[in-house]
């Protein structure tokens, strides 16, 4: 029997001082519970005539918890029933474990601590006995939280009655044990996949090389929002807009808004309404002029009369002979137009030169595009906006009376045309509809 013992002890040494170069796992589970069951031989080291004690066997309940993966603690409970020796005998063991190696499959332990020992004869006085204890064991795991325990446990008894003497213990025993819980440790290595500079641990993006202001991830415009989160992902702005640009500070995002580099409200999609009529400037043809929609903004058009008034020929401005001189007598015409333009903000006129077909192509064409500028000049000087004036020169390319001979068609066609526009489309149009 102590030869059979011998062998176990020696296989169970081997088993602890396996190599520790072996490859680690993380079977062993921090904060875990383990929980076996098993049973095995009960050996009395002193000789049987000493003790009257038999080799018996014994049946076993272990818990461990794993404050990390190499420490644990044991509570195990032994027993030993009456069938041998007459007796039954109970041990409370305590231990402080080690793990030496944590393989995946193979987690050999050793451990140490104080023993309980209760000896209840049959038809006598029971007899209790503190001790301590040794063990070493393997856990051997086919199954990732079940697997098979062999343990051998050396027990000492000591003396507590007259004529006690301190006793020595072997349990050697096999059975199951279940794992509940805890967290696999899973060592990180200091990676770098994708070489831009950002250790995986550290990097959102851990595949995909990227810059350190988006964590890792790409950040083309380098706004710190890395591209998939970032509306403008070719335009730097702030995290606030979702990455995109506000040239004109409306907070309205270039990319939503029409106007980037005017401020202007929601309701405009970001354009200025200069004159407050609800139609943004860049939709309004008379964007300084409230007016209506149905006019693209500006106001409804004069009445017909009044823009009959100044539009079409105006007989009644005459020039000095060859030259772009107005003459005085001119201004009766010129000054009821500039009433008129004073009182309807909203008109724009076209003014065109034409002349007879007296001289050279190329002296009628100046002649004509200088007394049409003189007209607008005139009106400058009484006040009209010179946004509102535009000035042509046809020459003699728009003849009223072709083929002129009499002095009478000539004169005809030398002349000042007014073209009001209301808009940017003819006022009389306008009004007929």
């Amino acid at each position: 029997m102590h030869r059979f013992l011998s062998i176990v002890a020696c296989a169970l040494a081997l088993l602890v001082a396996a190599p520790a170069s072996a490859s680690t796992g993380n079977f062993v589970k921090e904060g875990s519970i383990e929980v076996d069951l098993h049973f095995g031989g009960y050996f009395f080291l002193e000789a049987e005539e000493e003790t009257n004690f038999k080799d018996t066997f014994s049946y076993g309940a272990g818990v461990n918890f794993n404050f990390t993966r190499q420490f644990a603690a044991q509570l195990d409970v032994e027993f030993s029933p009456t069938e041998v020796n007459r007796r039954s005998i109970y041990q409370f063991h305590v231990d402080f474990v080690y793990h030496p190696i944590t393989h995946d499959w193979f987690v050999p332990f050793v451990g140490v601590g104080p023993t309980f020992a209760l000896n209840v004869p049959e038809g006598g006085e029971s007899d209790a006995d503190p001790g301590a204890n040794a063990v070493v064991g393997v856990d051997l795991y086919p199954f990732e939280q079940v697997g098979f325990r062999a343990q051998a446990r050396y027990v000492v008894r000591f003396a507590t009655s007259d004529g006690e003497e301190m006793a020595h213990d072997l349990l050697a025993q096999v059975g199951m044990v279940v794992q509940f819980g805890g967290e696999e440790k899973v060592e990180v290595l200091d990676l770098d996949t994708d070489a831009d500079g950002i250790l995986d641990k550290n990097d959102i993006c851990p595949k995909v090389p990227g810059q350190a202001s988006a964590k890792g991830c790409p950040d083309q415009d380098g706004d710190t929002l890395a591209d998939d989160s970032d509306r403008c992902p070719k335009v730097a702005g702030p995290v606030a807009l979702k990455g995109c640009a506000d040239q004109d500070g409306d907070k309205i995002v270039d990319i939503d808004d029409r106007c980037p580099k005017e401020a202007g409200p929601l309701e405009h999609k970001g354009c200025p309404d200069v004159d407050g009529d609800k139609i943004a400037n860049i939709d309004d043809r008379c964007p300084l002029l409230p007016g209506d929609a149905a006019y693209g903004g500006c106001p409804p058009p004069p009445p017909a009369e009044e823009i009959e008034k100044f539009s079409g020929r105006m007989d009644g401005i005459k020039f000095e002979y060859n030259k772009a001189i107005i003459k005085p007598k001119s201004s009766e015409t010129l000054d009821k137009a500039v009433e008129l333009l004073k009182k309807y903000k909203q008109v724009t006129v076209v003014i065109e030169g034409h002349t007879s077909a007296e001289g050279s192509a190329e002296y009628n064409m100046n002649l004509s595009v200088e007394r049409a500028k003189a007209v607008v000049q005139y009106l400058i000087d009484k006040g009209i906006d010179p946004d509102r004036l535009t000035s042509k020169g046809y020459g003699f390319d728009k003849p009223e009376v072709e083929n002129a001979k009499s002095k009478r068609d000539k004169a005809k066609n030398r002349r000042i045309e007014f073209k009001p526009l209301c808009g940017g489309s003819a006022c009389v149009k306008k009004a007929e509809n």
